[in-house]
């Protein structure tokens, strides 16, 4: 695995626990080139948004636009975002299968797995890399999962919640360590960067 930069210059969104996947996802170097119209679903932080920059976006917030339901997708994108939204949709596999009908080129979509239950309005699943490939492999010819995590920032997350705790607690180097230890069994974070 390729060191990341260093912790403090890579808190993209000020979010620690998200920050090795936004920074994976944005080493796809397809993201830059692609063109047309685009729509994120949840509560877009616009992270992902931003390593797109040759695309329009619109943003359907989560839950007033039901990801899991057709009327949401009144037509289709170039591109279409589901950052940190399938858990908390009773039916994931129908947003799945919705987002690969309504996608002309490519979706992204990360999900949480070892993190505490975080209703909004409600906290239903956890996925595994294995599922969202099996969901995926009907709508998408390429698909692109990673996972990020590891034990200590597991318990961190669990201990410190907030990124501003864990700075004041956890000395840089050993931040850093972390960010550079990848346990596939213990993930934190789950991604898919899917292409048609």
């Amino acid at each position: 695995m390729t060191p990341l930069k260093p912790t403090m210059d890579r808190l993209i969104g000020n979010d620690y626990w998200r920050s090795v996947m936004y920074s994976r996802i944005g080493l796809n170097h397809e993201l830059k080139s692609i063109k047309g119209e685009g729509v994120e679903f949840g509560g877009s932080n616009g992270i992902i948004q931003n390593m797109l920059p040759l695309i329009k976006w619109g943003v359907r917030l989560y839950p007033q636009y039901d990801i899991t339901r057709e009327s949401s997708f009144e037509r289709n994108w170039d591109v279409i975002i589901a950052d940190q939204v399938l858990e908390h949709t009773a039916q994931p596999w129908d947003a799945i299968r919705l987002i690969g009908e309504h996608t002309k080129r490519m979706a992204i979509i990360t999900v949480p797995f070892l993190i505490g239950i975080h209703p909004s309005p409600h906290d239903y699943w956890r996925m595994t890399p294995r599922i969202i490939n099996d969901l995926t492999k009907p709508y998408f010819a390429h698909r692109d999962i990673q996972s990020w995590g590891n034990a200590k920032v597991n318990y961190w997350h669990a201990v410190y919640n907030r990124t501003s705790t864990l700075l004041a607690n956890i000395p840089e180097p050993e931040l850093e360590a972390e960010l550079n230890n990848n346990d596939p069994k213990k993930p934190f974070v789950i991604w898919a960067v899917l292409t048609k």
